[in-house]
């Protein structure tokens, strides 16, 4: 969902918050685990978004610090699954799988919401690790072959929640590239040699 174009100047710098709102499991012997899985796309979130619109020429600041905008990223399930069970078996069995729902505001007084949306990004539909790939960014899933080199990781693909939290870094810099375009505010693509190096 976004909101009526503003008169709010080109930003030039964004904060990025990334928490948590996802069901603690009921069974004690999950918690843990959850816990460990909130963590991890948490982290791997924070690190690719931050890496990423820096690429776009955003200025990305501490927390606590003036910034234009807000990006915040909350998590409403997360699940890592079973690596042995993707690997193995496959069609579903053992997928992880990562909801976030996003809102870009401004910072200003009345914390204008931009831009809100909500990301389903899941792994292991197919056989073999790496091979099944289905997210709520539709075709634009299988871009996640391409958005390692831009996150710093040339020739690399991650499993699991890494995958899942590439998927949704891939998801939500679509969003902004849109709305970013429907207000005429800059938003460079990155050098096409990040592109590349697939």
């Amino acid at each position: 969902m976004t909101a009526p174009p503003t008169t709010f100047p080109p930003p030039h710098s964004i904060s990025v918050t990334v928490s948590d709102t996802s069901p603690v499991p009921r069974k004690v012997k999950r918690i843990a685990g959850h816990a460990h899985d909130v963590q991890i796309a948490e982290s791997n979130l924070m690190q690719d978004l931050t890496h990423l619109l820096a690429q776009r020429n955003l200025v990305v600041v501490q927390r606590g610090q003036a910034a234009d905008l807000n990006l915040q990223c909350t998590i409403t399930q997360v699940r890592s699954g079973s690596m042995v069970a993707r690997l193995l078996v496959g069609y579903g069995a053992g997928k992880a799988r990562l909801l976030v729902s996003t809102t870009l505001s401004t910072t200003n007084a009345d914390k204008q919401k931009l831009l809100t949306f909500s990301t389903n990004s899941t792994t292991g539909a197919m056989p073999g690790a790496g091979f099944g790939i289905a997210s709520a960014a539709g075709s634009a899933g299988t871009a996640v072959h391409m958005i390692g080199p831009l996150l710093g990781m040339p020739g690399t693909l991650r499993q699991g929640l890494g995958q899942e939290a590439q998927q949704t870094t891939l998801r939500i810099d679509e969003e902004l590239a849109r709305y970013f375009s429907s207000q005429g505010w800059a938003y460079p693509k990155p050098p096409q040699s990040l592109w590349d190096r697939i």
